[in-house]
């Protein structure tokens, strides 16, 4: 069995690359923060298809989280590991940088990068060990500046 972990799995770009994973033979991790519902949908979608994954509830910002749900998982897994790791979660807060709050930038910055950081530091160890995986990342077209302000 391969294994796949697709943060924000839940709904969108993350459920269609779940659903792509799955159709290529993956067990996929899909992993939500905040809608259960909706991680329990992709889900559902697999399963239909004739895939088969499991739901895993942790804020990638939160390195504590990822480590102890990350660490928990290859417990209960003994000799498997995620050989492909998409880092699909990613969060924005639309305001000028000039009406920006801190709060808001360090969201920002602790989903989208310290995310990748925390989920990928911890599964890259595996891949190097097994000299197999895959890491994908995924950034939006709202990064993008649509016109300039100068």
């Amino acid at each position: 069995m391969k294994y796949a972990l697709v943060t924000g799995g839940s709904r969108g770009i993350g459920r269609a690359v779940c659903m792509t994973l799955s159709g290529s033979g993956f067990y996929v991790l899909i992993n939500y923060h905040n809608n259960r519902a909706e991680a329990e949908k992709t889900l559902e979608m697999l399963r239909e298809k004739g895939g088969d994954g499991e739901i895993m509830n942790f804020d990638v910002a939160n390195q504590e989280e990822v480590e102890k749900t990350l660490n928990d998982w290859m417990a209960k897994n003994d000799g498997k590991y995620i050989s492909v790791l998409v880092n699909n979660a990613g969060i924005r807060r639309d305001a000028l940088v000039m009406w920006m709050k801190n709060e808001e930038w360090s969201d920002v910055i602790n989903t989208n990068l310290n995310g990748f950081l925390y989920t990928t530091r911890l599964l890259i160890k595996d891949m190097l060990i097994n000299k197999s995986g895959r890491i994908i990342n995924v950034v939006s077209l709202s990064g993008i500046d649509r016109k300039s302000v100068v």
